[in-house]
């Protein structure tokens, strides 16, 4: 792949009663470490951007997602010294909240209401515009 090329990459804002769910990520992590995030990551050779984000989801939550309840909600553009990445993400809605299992990218999860993640301090101004995006599809 040439260096010019973005790394393509699916994220999923999980929505349930009226919550989303946000992981926090670990101080380990290069990109973005200790910020609320979405499951989500980059897409392997061979996969499609829907395989790739069922894939993550189960990886960094343990949660099933269906791909009749997956939603396209905002594109995007990072870039991260050399890197850029280029991405998707996916409004995908469950009928009720499970219990997460979170991968070693992540050290904590939680369930928000869209006013708490709008009031927060915490949750950075890009996951606040996807949360704002997906609210407009519901």
């Amino acid at each position: 792949m040439p260096k010019n090329n973005p790394i393509i990459a699916a994220k999923a804002l999980i929505f349930s009663k009226r919550k989303y769910l946000l992981m926090l990520r670990s101080s380990e992590e290069k990109i973005l470490p200790s910020t609320w995030d979405i499951p989500g990551g980059g897409v392997e050779k061979g996969e499609t951007v829907s395989e790739t984000l069922i894939r993550e989801v189960k990886e960094e939550t343990g949660i099933d997602i269906s791909l009749a309840k997956i939603i396209p909600i905002k594109k995007w553009l990072l870039k991260r010294g050399k890197n850029k990445f280029s991405g998707i993400d996916f409004l995908c809605i469950i009928k009720k909240p499970r219990e997460i299992k979170l991968s070693l990218e992540h050290v904590r999860s939680k369930w928000f209401t869209e006013k708490e993640i709008m009031d927060s301090k915490k949750v950075p101004g890009w996951l606040k515009k996807t949360v704002n995006s997906a609210t407009q599809k519901e």
